[in-house]
């Protein structure tokens, strides 16, 4: 279940969750086209990604967390747009 203040996130679609949502949708790169001085893809992102995917709140995630092959290819193809604390996180359950 989705803690309120995500729920709250969710309803506003903040800056959160558009970050979120280009994240699992495979996106960030479009992200960085608009606007090429927004942050890297923090820890903070892939925690929130991986909430609001096992919650099953978005429909057509294009990253599949428990699956190596797949986190490792997303890495690979969006190293350039996320910190090291992020990739750590991505990685962290296959370690």
């Amino acid at each position: 279940m989705l803690k309120p203040d995500i729920l709250k996130m969710a309803i506003n679609n903040n800056v959160n969750i558009k970050r979120v949502k280009a994240l699992l949708s495979n996106s960030w790169d479009e992200i960085y086209e608009d606007s090429p001085f927004v942050a890297k893809m923090s820890v903070n992102d892939v925690n929130l990604a991986k909430e609001l995917d096992r919650n099953q709140v978005f429909k057509n995630v294009k990253i599949d967390f428990d699956d190596y092959k797949n986190v490792h290819n997303f890495v690979i193809n969006n190293e350039k747009y996320m910190d090291e604390l992020a990739k750590s996180a991505l990685l962290a359950d296959f370690q």
